[in-house]
């Protein structure tokens, strides 16, 4: 799928970006009707998702994920 890499990989560089603060949002591509999904947790991988277009579960550890992530900028007060 395009876009998406290893489960695996993933879970270990959410887990490097999470312990410095970072919100990842975990993507996937739904198997059956191409949708892009992202799921509603921050730095929660999970190994299924159920697409919101056609309702197929898709098994994300064996297809591979991707993510979105957040950081938050603290600015100095002037």
């Amino acid at each position: 799928m395009a876009n998406d890499y290893p489960f695996q990989e993933i879970v270990a560089a959410v887990d490097k970006l999470a312990a410095k603060g970072a919100l990842c949002y975990q993507k996937f591509t739904c198997e059956k009707c191409g949708e892009r999904l992202t799921m509603d947790e921050p730095n929660v991988l999970y190994k299924t998702g159920t697409c919101d277009k056609c309702g197929h579960v898709t098994n994300i550890e064996k297809n591979g994920c991707n993510y979105q992530v957040m950081f938050s900028v603290a600015r100095k007060a002037s």
